[in-house]
Parts: C-alpha cells; structure tokens; sequence
C-alpha cells in the first residue's frame, strides 16, 4: 500500500473516530440512536486512536466487561470496539442494544482491500462472554438513518 493511500485512510479513520466518541451513539453512520436507547441506556466502550493491535484488544476487553454487565442486567446499550488486525483490518463496530429490543450492527473501516460501511438490523444479536458478537438473521437497512440536513437558506 502506498504511504499516499495510507495518510488517506488514516485521516478518514481519524474523523470516524472523533464522530464515533459524539454524545450520541453512531454519528459515524449517521444515525442518532437517542431514541432506540431511552433515557437510561449504558456506552460501553469507545473508538480507541489505537495506533497497536494490542492497545485495540486492550480497549475491546474493558468495553467488553461493561456490555456484559449490561446484557446481563437488560438494559438497553451500545458496545463500540475497534477490530485492529495488522494490516488487513481496521473496522469500527458498534452494537446497538434498544430499550424496547432493537438490535443494530454498525461497521465501518477497511476488511482486506475492501471498504465496509454497514448498517444493519438483526433478529438475534448478543455479546457472548468472550466479547465476540453472536447475531443471526441480520439484514442491511436505512430506516434510522438521520436525514439530510439542509442549509438554512
């Protein structure tokens, strides 16, 4: 990969990840998930500048901790993790566990050579106990996005 296609990847990565610590969950996908998660809803984990596989897997553990917490209690919440595999993988992921039982996969970065931007909404999605997710029946959707916001003039 050339050093020009790696600043660009790094500059895009950088402004998902500012979005992504936004008060409200999933700006990067742009979706305001406010109202799927209640007034009462736990964030756990964030999108670390992780700049190792270790300082990502490290940041991962300590979300991992809280969503299970979170499950275990039912209580509505967002898990954000970094998937940082050297260097074919550089993913965002955010599950979006509703108040009233939505579940939402989000992701965005690079897998391989590709570019991945998905939302989608699944029948089964769960945090398991080693903090991978187990979702079935998942399929791409655009019902929570934002719509445009148009200038004011």
């Amino acid at each position: 990969m050339s050093r020009a296609t790696c600043l660009a990847i790094s500059l895009v990565m950088s402004g998902w990840l500012a979005a992504a610590d936004a008060p409200l969950c999933c700006r990067i996908f742009s979706i305001d998930a406010t109202p799927i998660l209640g007034d009462d809803a736990v964030l756990c984990g964030r999108v670390p500048d992780a700049d190792t596989t270790e300082e990502a897997a490290s940041a991962k553990r300590r979300a991992k901790v809280c969503a299970l917490e979170a499950q275990s209690r039912g209580r509505a919440f967002v898990y954000t993790y970094r998937e940082l595999i050297s260097p074919d993988v550089d993913l965002i992921v955010q599950a979006v566990f509703g108040a009233h039982g939505e579940r939402l996969l989000l992701k965005a970065g690079r897998f391989g050579r590709q570019d991945v931007r998905m939302t989608q909404v699944c029948e089964k999605l769960g945090v398991r106990s080693d903090g991978t997710l187990d979702s079935a029946g998942c399929q791409e959707t655009d019902e929570y996005f934002d719509p445009p916001r148009l200038p004011p003039w």
